[in-house]
């Protein structure tokens, strides 16, 4: 009989999984073992933790002679969340928090503890039916003061419980006599469980979507007419694809601040008021804008909660929100790992230019066969799976690929004409603007009786965004190495939208700030690769807080208009705010005829020469990314650098070429 605990079938799921006698009995450096080899990113803190955890619940355990299953470090897949250890006794389920050492329990803890056991109830199938129970256990802590209520919630979730390690085992023996039965629980029914939205949930979905102006977070500067042109032949499309069984993708383009990530978001919502069948959700490989996305919609629910009591802000409202923005990693991971069809008919991937390539899918997911097709073969192939119909929304900003590995918007293409003849493509022709893989069949689409031409899903700005188109065609000159033209379009655009120079970060700065009114936002930004910039005071960091960055009161030291944390391309892509501060380095740099750019990255202690063209590419599109986050006006700082004899990685020179060509594109001094 084979082993219902085996983790070749329970791959990714849980680090270490056992019926409760068979953990008792096994070795407790085995189970570590297991527990360490799961983990990419293990310390010494975290493997002492284990081991207290193990020898704790195994003494304890055998004490009282409970009879079920265990798991460590439960996936949550889709919500990227483990939980330290649930416990499957007498049909009923235990999510158990531990904080190791810890004397108190606090309000942060307990909130993460149901936090859990609320996503267990609202995402786990086959938990929707049985009793929850989330525990607390501050292992150092008194037993808790207060006396704690042992009753439910009507959804069968068992109020949070605060223990210590004396008294967790012995609580869960009382709620077992008060709630558990002696039917069993199927293990690897439970243990594989699809992720699987409640009713409940998708209705406070609708809810957290109703009382908010989605615009004020996606910060759209488009007409609205164009919007909603837009959005109602996405309607057609999907209801053409449901009435007729079809599957459909379509490509939603538009210069930055068109409106892209609203569209997403207004179809992601507004499909999930039709109901259940038609589940919808929005999902980026972008993390920094998932993150600022959920942290802004839960900032504005509560907001008009305090002032509307038929406005509802709870834990269900947060996994709401959760629900209707995820992470594109969360979502493939979980649906690599089987073979059913996803609750949603509809998906809306936002940037989807940023898609990888086969070679960067095997190695990030180390070779997995099922990972080992490029990012949109992959997800074709999770949304075929529906039996019925199915509707792929992608959105596109053209010319902002940025990562070493990013196929782009032509893989798309080849998968849906020669991977997937059932899927019908719709897109605007002026998606082939800015395509710049010389292999793309561009006539091969054309000439394809799949392929639908709609000029409806290019969003074109209309006066009303003035900033968003104008801004773009100037930035695109400036890189495009046209002085002439980025001048004449200067000319145009700079009484509405301020564009200045300066070689001192501290007038740089003292400017931005000043322009600041209100509630708007400034801050500084950098390209990943401007390392060079140290001396002036300004370091590029691969993590920050981006929501704090992004969404933090004004005299925050995480927020953006403090101006001490420096973004980078990667953080503020899909992102906006409304003045910058961007700060250029010798990376790309004038060539010596004056007339180009030079690329380079810095590694060690010196600029090393980029030499492959998507190379370049990917600086040159990093620098447009951090030229077009502004939506009220900038200023570009370039440093005054040092003689050659001083230090050769900030030659004066470099950064005088770069400033004299700043210049020529019109662009003045403060």
């Amino acid at each position: 009989m084979m082993n219902k605990y085996s983790f070749s079938l329970q791959t990714g799921k849980a680090y270490y999984c056992n019926s409760i006698p068979g953990f008792i009995r096994d070795n407790s450096t085995s189970i570590i073992g297991h527990l360490v080899k799961k983990s990419f990113d293990i310390n010494k803190e975290q493997s002492n933790a284990w081991e207290y955890q193990i020898s704790e619940l195994q003494s304890r355990l055998e004490a009282c002679g409970i009879e079920g299953d265990i798991i460590f470090e439960y996936d949550i897949v889709r919500l990227g969340k483990r939980i330290d250890v649930i416990l499957l006794i007498r049909h009923m389920v235990f999510s158990l928090e531990f904080k190791n050492g810890k004397k108190v329990f606090t309000v942060q803890d307990a909130q993460q503890a149901e936090d859990y056991a609320l996503d267990i109830k609202n995402f786990h199938k086959e938990s929707e039916n049985l009793y929850v129970c989330p525990i607390l256990i501050a292992t150092h802590a008194p037993e808790y003061a207060k006396e704690q209520s042992l009753d439910c919630y009507p959804d069968k979730q068992i109020y949070l419980q605060r223990e210590n390690i004396e008294t967790v085992i012995p609580k869960v023996t009382s709620l077992c006599e008060r709630y558990g039965d002696n039917e069993n629980i199927d293990f690897a029914k439970w243990f594989n469980s699809p992720y699987y939205p409640t009713p409940t949930i998708i209705s406070a979905a609708v809810e957290a979507y109703s009382s908010h102006n989605l615009s004020q977070i996606a910060n759209s500067e488009a007409g609205q007419d164009n919007i909603n042109a837009c959005e109602l032949k996405i309607y057609e499309i999907i209801s053409y694809a449901k009435a007729n069984r079809k599957k459909c993708v379509c490509f939603v383009t538009g210069v930055p601040g068109a409106g892209k990530t609203l569209v997403g978001l207004d179809v992601v919502a507004k499909n999930l008021g039709s109901g259940q069948e038609n589940l919808s959700v929005y999902l980026s490989g972008n993390g920094p804008l998932v993150e600022v996305l959920r942290e802004a919609l839960k900032q504005s629910v509560k907001a008009k909660a305090k002032l509307d009591k038929k406005i509802k802000f709870n834990n269900q409202t947060k996994v709401a929100i959760d629900t209707l923005i995820q992470s594109s990693f969360a979502f493939k991971r979980d649906n690599s790992q089987h073979n059913r069809p996803t609750p949603e008919n509809v998906l809306i991937f936002d940037e989807a230019q940023r898609v990888w390539n086969r070679e960067k899918m095997a190695h990030k997911h180390n070779n997995a066969p099922a990972m080992s097709v490029s990012e949109p073969h992959l997800l074709y192939s999770i949304m075929d799976r529906h039996t019925d119909w199915a509707v792929m929304i992608c959105l596109v900003g053209l010319g902002q690929d940025i990562y070493d590995g990013e196929v782009g918007i032509n893989e798309w293409f080849r998968c849906g004409i020669e991977d997937f003849p059932d899927w019908e493509m719709y897109y605007s022709p002026s998606i082939f603007m800015q395509i710049e893989d010389e292999n793309i069949d561009i006539n091969a689409i054309k000439n394809c009786d799949r392929c639908h031409t709609m000029k409806e899903l290019h969003l074109e700005t209309s006066i009303r965004s003035f900033r968003a188109d104008k801004q773009c065609q100037f930035v695109d000159s400036l890189l495009a190495n046209e002085p002439a033209m980025a001048k004449d379009i200067y000319d145009v655009i700079s009484r509405k939208y301020p564009i200045y120079i300066t070689r001192d970060i501290h007038v740089a700065k003292k400017w931005a700030k000043a322009q600041v009114r209100g509630s708007q936002r400034c801050g500084v930004l950098a390209c990943s690769s401007a390392q060079r910039l140290r001396p002036e005071g300004i370091y590029v960091s691969k993590d920050i807080d981006v929501k704090n960055w992004f969404l933090a009161a004004s005299n925050d030291l995480r927020s953006s208009n403090m101006m001490e944390v420096v973004a980078s391309e990667f953080k503020v892509q899909g992102l906006e705010i409304d003045w910058a501060v961007v700060c250029w380095d010798a990376d790309l740099r004038r060539s010596k005829n004056g007339k180009d750019w030079d690329y380079y990255s810095f590694r060690g202690s010196k600029w090393n020469k980029r030499r492959k063209a998507e190379q370049q590419r990917y600086l040159v599109n990093s620098y447009r990314v951090l030229l077009t986050r502004a939506r009220q006006g900038m200023i570009i700082f370039v440093p005054k650098g040092v003689d050659c004899e001083e230090d050769v990685t900030r030659n004066r020179e470099y950064y005088d070429a770069i400033y004299q060509y700043l210049l020529s594109c019109g662009i003045k001094e403060v």
